[in-house]
């Protein structure tokens, strides 16, 4: 047998293979062994029928196995002694197969890149971090005040927008009740969307203790078809009215919501210590970013398809099993298709492949690692933070490896800031209004091409027509 290795694209390895005659005919005798025992042929007894005969009839049917066989059989042993590890099943291309003459054929076959990163230095990076300002701090208190809002009862017990209610309910169509029509003691405020409008809103005015029937019309568009577009009526059993009461911002309320603080300005000083540490996080993850394609871009090499395959069906996986935690139904259901998000995903996947490998070359370059004391550290800050025993916290990372999660990330933020300390990196404090600024000019820019690309295709279209029409 002959073969000849040669790099293809997209690291594949190509083999152009010659199997002598001779195989091949070893082959197509053994396949007829195997076959003429089997046969039955009228006029003969089982599998007694004269070889002439039996291929007469059978002659393609061993011949398409013979060759199956030889070729498969020549591909192991080809990959086993130029010790190629293929990632992909083997690719047969351009099969010259004639009696009596040797069988020619092209293997390809996707193998892990050969690959070296060379250029890491001499770049010039900006690291953006947005300003954190009181603005930002206060808005966080208000949300946490929202969240602590509380309902005691109401002394004039009459139902205003705001206020919660406990009500029983039945609900009528044409006379009749109807499935989910129907609740005791259900609890909601007045005005929150959680029922229909008409419903909320007849409630306004009633007080605590009233029995009395509300009509409510249901959308056109509803998601029960049977109830779309009909008139309901409800009988509403008015319990309970509580009115809002939001708490103040003092030291009694930084005391209720972090048992750290003291008072207000401790909590705000919390605040904005968790704010800077978030941005800064951002800026780290941006920057990140900013190196990655550089590195790319100044370190080219192909990659296989199969590792970006790999990796593109992993991110379609998991949209789709993020779309089914968050709807309780199939992504499948929901529309989605998972070979088109494969495609979707395709270039991503191509990029975070790369970057992996560019990333591991240079840990295994310059021997770059993570120690036990330094994961051992990192478990104990995050079980501090946590207010979790150290302990405890460690025995539930084990139970999912999450150890491992945080032994990738120590050693990504080792192998960046290593990377970092070979090249210029600014730092520069971006002010809210700098990032409105660019938001608004990148919306704008959007709408601008997808102005200019909506006058292009009705262009082309009406090129089409007027050809058309010719």
């Amino acid at each position: 047998m002959k073969v000849e290795v040669k790099n293809a694209e997209k690291s594949q390895k190509e083999l152009s293979i010659e199997i002598p005659v001779e195989k091949y005919n070893e082959a197509f005798e053994a396949e007829y062994k195997k076959i003429a025992p089997t046969v039955n042929i009228p006029g003969f007894r089982k599998g007694k029928a004269p070889k002439s005969i039996v291929l007469k009839q059978f002659k393609h049917r061993i011949s398409v196995n013979a060759l199956e066989k030889v070729i498969n059989d020549s591909i192991i042993q080809a990959l086993t002694e130029h010790k190629i590890n293929p990632l992909s099943s083997p690719n047969v291309k351009d099969v010259n197969f004639e009696e009596g003459e040797p069988i020619t054929f092209k293997v390809y076959v996707d193998v892990f890149p050969e690959y070296d990163v060379e250029k890491i230095d001499g770049f010039e990076f900006v690291k953006e971090i947005d300003e954190v300002t009181e603005d930002d701090v206060n808005e966080v208190l208000e949300k946490l005040k929202t969240q602590n809002i509380s309902y005691e009862p109401k002394e004039d017990a009459t139902v205003e927008n705001g206020d919660m209610v406990v009500i029983d309910f039945e609900g009528y169509v044409d006379g009749e009740p109807f499935e989910g029509g129907s609740a005791k003691d259900y609890s909601f405020v007045v005005g929150s969307n959680t029922l229909l409008k008409d419903f909320e809103n007849g409630l306004i005015g009633h007080k605590s203790g009233e029995e009395f029937e509300i009509e409510v019309k249901f959308p056109e568009d509803y998601y029960e078809k049977n109830l779309a577009g009909k008139t309901a009526t409800f009988k509403i059993n008015l319990k309970e009215v509580k009115k809002r009461v939001e708490p103040k911002l003092d030291d009694e309320f930084a005391k209720d919501v972090d048992e750290e603080c003291e008072t207000l300005e401790d909590l705000k000083n919390k605040i904005r210590k968790e704010l800077e540490e978030e941005v800064q996080q951002i800026a780290k993850e941006n920057l990140y970013e900013q190196i990655i394609e550089k590195l790319i871009e100044a370190n080219s090499f192909d990659i296989p398809d199969t590792l970006i395959r790999e990796q593109a069906e992993r991110l379609a996986t998991q949209t789709m099993q993020q779309y089914q935690y968050m709807y309780g139904v199939s992504a499948e259901q929901l529309g989605f298709d998972k070979e088109k998000l494969v495609e979707h995903y395709w270039n991503l996947a191509e990029k975070q492949v790369k970057s992996g490998l560019i990333l591991n070359k240079i840990a295994e370059k310059e021997n770059i690692d993570v120690t036990q004391e330094e994961i051992d550290k990192k478990i104990e800050e995050l079980a501090n933070k946590l207010k979790r025993n150290v302990d405890d916290y460690k025995k539930e990372l084990e139970s999912y490896g999450g150890i491992n999660n945080i032994k990738n990330n120590l050693l990504t933020d080792k192998i960046f800031n290593f990377i970092i300390s070979k090249n210029k990196v600014e730092e520069k404090v971006v002010t809210k209004e700098e990032r409105a600024r660019r938001k608004k000019e990148e919306e704008e820019k959007a709408k601008k091409a997808a102005e200019e690309a909506m006058k292009k295709s009705e262009n082309k279209e009406k090129d089409k027509e007027e050809k058309d029409g010719e």
